[in-house]
């Protein structure tokens, strides 16, 4: 089932990156989750991000804060005005997250994000 594999999922990105400093935070384990997403949080999520497309793993960057687009602009809002959404969307990144994510899959996505933090 889907939502199962996504939780051994969630469990094994959560092994992996708990002892490392450079995740500042990450989803973990949360009794009930379905996992939709898997997000950690790095100061350098930019960086990170390219480095891993060089390596074919595409991962997202979810959610743009929503005072910073076009429409709230226009309303009067502006960069500076939320600072905590700001920080939190500087340093997220969704990592993959499907049922059909294979062990071996997830095992090079982890293998890079370590080597990454590592070099």
């Amino acid at each position: 089932e889907g939502l199962t594999r996504r939780r051994e999922i969630a469990k094994k990105y959560y092994e992996a990156f708990k002892n490392e400093k450079a995740i500042l935070r990450q989803s973990g384990i949360v009794e009930g989750h379905a996992y939709h997403l898997y997000i950690i949080e790095i100061e350098k999520r930019k960086e990170l991000y390219d480095y891993l497309r060089t390596k074919n793993i595409f991962c997202q960057v979810h959610y743009i804060p929503v005072h910073t687009m076009p429409y709230y602009k226009k309303l009067g809002n502006k960069q500076g005005d939320f600072p905590i959404s700001e920080d939190y969307y500087s340093k997220c990144l969704s990592l993959p997250m499907y049922p059909t994510l294979t062990q071996e899959e997830q095992n090079y996505v982890i293998d890079n994000i370590i080597n990454f933090i590592n070099k």
